[in-house]
């Protein structure tokens, strides 16, 4: 028996060889978390062999879709605060992968350097990998629905 900090009443010891009781697995919230953190995991893992993190791949996968973008069109994009963009695209910067041009009196668009185009196409090709394994544990009836319905969580969000 074990006693309660509150009570002095016995509390049932848990069973340890009946298998545990998860009361939030049919949390949508807690399955995102569990799911991302996975697959955020899987991802870091495949861009580290580029020396990418999957933020600086993300950034430098959409310049290339993007020459001349602002770097507040990235943070928008990316939903990244400004204090967090400015050391992001001094790294890519620092490592010769991205060039900046004044577009106006206050604004620089960023564009890739050969280098970064190189390894914006292996990072592309990483991610596009790396969705394909994902989405392959998903039975493919399910995809585009799932797909559409994580859209409207994060697209639905009030400003």
């Amino acid at each position: 028996m074990i006693y309660s900090f509150f009570s002095l009443m016995p509390q049932q010891e848990p069973d340890m060889q009946a298998p545990l009781r998860d009361p939030l697995k049919n949390f949508v919230g807690y399955a995102l978390r569990r799911a991302s953190s996975l697959e955020m995991a899987n991802l870091s893992n495949q861009l580290a062999q580029l020396d990418l993190r999957p933020t600086e791949g993300s950034v430098i996968v959409i310049v290339q879709a993007n020459p001349g973008i602002r770097q507040s069109d990235i943070g928008r994009m990316l939903d990244i605060a400004s204090a967090n963009m400015t050391p992001l695209i001094a790294r890519l910067d620092s490592r010769g992968l991205i060039l900046r041009k004044r577009k106006d009196g206050r604004s620089q668009g960023l564009r890739l350097t050969e280098e970064g185009m190189r390894l914006a196409t292996q990072a592309l090709a990483e991610m596009e990998k790396h969705e394909r394994e994902m989405m392959a544990r998903v039975p493919e009836a399910m995809r585009e629905p799932l797909v559409s319905a994580l859209q409207s969580i994060w697209r639905e969000q009030p400003e």
